[in-house]
């Protein structure tokens, strides 16, 4: 029997001739239970030798010693991409992003621009445009408005005897719209004489001198007259600006003033424009804003 349970074991495995290639495992009972086992049992197991060797060679197993032992498979690239946009927003689930396609809105903004041929034309075309929106320059028209009256020949003479000085006429000029000339009436007491014109155009924070010239032929015995010239210049160049001046007689005997009954000379420059008649501004209504401006 033993014989036979060989061969049929040869035909169904060829053992290969590496000793120690494969290593027999024989099937037991549980530790528990072999422990449990008594010297008797022990003895009487080795008198039935034979008989249990035939049952342990049907239970005899041949296990390769380089057998492989088996391994987790790891996890899939897509079970890796799906637990990292899992941990992704669970993370950032306080923060939102949001775009302009998302609500709605367009994310590119096209405009056109019109390619001109030239640079030529490209100017060409620039100042007509601009011609469309710009206003119309308008040149100003200015007159210079006295502020006070020139007095009569009897009232000029009679105030030159008595404060030996008097402005006698203010004349606008026609080559120049921004200034004025005036002339002066002194009393001939002195051989040896100079008359100055002290003005201001920001209400005396400033003031010049200027010397008045003699007008010759002007002595008719016991007057002689002096002229000056004034202008307005940037930046009282507006309408409204206002040249304030007063005159001093130098003589060898001593000098004199002359203010205007101590209200000073003023002239007015006004700006008119011929489209434009509410720039205009009357005699009337003039004199009515200076003496309100002088109540003040």
């Amino acid at each position: 029997m033993r014989h036979m349970h060989s061969s049929a074991d040869m035909s169904f495995l060829t053992i290969p001739s590496q000793e120690g290639l494969f290593k027999t495992i024989k099937n037991s009972k549980s530790a528990g239970e072999a422990e449990g086992r008594s010297r008797t049992d022990a003895a009487e197991e080795n008198d039935d030798e034979e008989d249990e060797d035939e049952d342990d060679t049907d239970d005899v197993r041949l296990i390769p010693r380089c057998s492989p032992v088996p391994r987790k498979r790891g996890a899939s690239i897509f079970d890796e991409t799906a637990e990292y946009m899992r941990i992704h927003q669970a993370l950032s689930a306080g923060k939102r992003v949001s775009f302009a396609d998302t609500t709605g809105g367009d994310l590119v903004d096209v405009r056109e621009f019109a390619a001109f041929d030239s640079d030529e034309e490209d100017t060409a075309k620039w100042q007509e445009e601009e011609a469309k929106y710009r206003k119309a320059e308008r040149e100003p028209t200015y007159r210079v408005h006295p502020e006070f009256h020139a007095p009569s020949v009897g009232v000029l003479l009679q105030a030159v005897r008595s404060n030996k000085v008097e402005v006698e006429r203010i004349s606008p000029l026609e080559d120049e719209p921004l200034a004025f000339s005036g002339v002066i009436r002194v009393l001939n007491i002195s051989f040896h004489k100079a008359v100055y014109i002290r003005s201001t155009m920001d209400n005396w924070g400033t003031y010049f001198d200027y010397p008045a010239e003699y007008v010759f032929g002007s002595n008719d015995g016991d007057t002689d007259q002096f002229s000056f010239k004034l202008s307005f210049a940037p930046p009282y160049t507006t309408h409204g600006s206002r040249i304030e001046f007063v005159v001093r007689y130098e003589t060898s005997v001593g000098d004199y003033w002359a203010n205007n009954f101590s209200m000073n000379y003023a002239v007015t420059l006004l700006l008119s424009y011929e489209d434009d008649p509410t720039q205009t501004t009357t005699h009337e209504e003039d004199q009515t804003v200076h003496k309100l401006i002088a109540i003040m």
